[in-house]
């Protein structure tokens, strides 16, 4: 799509203040995400910052959402049901650090924040699942998944439990127990066993 000529000043601003914002989450978290820091930080005005974002929290989002979607892309080898486990693993991997604490803090904001949660799912979760729902078509297409499984319920049983394990801590959320989570939910469900 083409953009009018205002457009890129507009778009350096947004890239400097995402940039900006997912320094201040991986330094402090979402309570360090204010619109005086980055503004601060990144210099854009606090006025053009609450033009694009009403609040921290929506910036907060925002600038995970990008910083997940660079960091943690879906690979696409042909083997969608291994695809879909090593999506989990890949995430559960990157939560290892810093960015497990910040997505437990949105997902508490989404909690007790009133409207966050629509936000956490409009501009984090839903592109994300959007792609994990092609992906198991073009699975479901390949003859390695079962057609008659819906893609979200699917979605809900791959990633829920490594979730679920990094907000309680009861119970490891490395790369290797995402795997093992995944694979069991994929169990029934495929066509082609994913490799073991």
């Amino acid at each position: 799509m083409t953009r009018s000529p205002g457009r890129p000043r507009e778009s350096t601003h947004e890239v400097r203040a995402l940039e900006s914002a997912n320094e201040l989450l991986l330094e402090g978290g979402v309570a360090a995400c204010t619109v005086e820091a980055v503004s601060r930080r990144s210099g854009v005005s606090k006025p053009t910052l609450y033009r694009r974002w009403p609040h921290r929290t929506a910036l907060a989002i925002d600038a995970f959402a990008a910083r997940i979607g660079q960091q943690v892309p879906l690979a696409e080898t042909g083997d969608a049901a291994e695809d879909l486990v090593q999506a989990v693993a890949r995430l559960a991997e990157q939560y290892q650090g810093r960015d497990g604490v910040v997505f437990a803090q949105l997902i508490a904001a989404a909690v007790l924040e009133p409207g966050t949660a629509e936000l956490l799912n409009d501009r984090f979760f839903a592109p994300r699942r959007a792609a994990l729902r092609a992906l198991w078509a073009d699975g479901v297409s390949r003859g390695q998944l079962d057609p008659h499984v819906d893609a979200d319920a699917m979605i809900d049983l791959l990633f829920g439990p490594t979730t679920f394990r990094l907000l309680l801590g009861h119970a490891p959320t490395d790369a290797r127990a995402a795997v093992q989570l995944a694979r069991a939910a994929l169990r029934g469900f495929t066509l082609v066993q994913p490799h073991q």
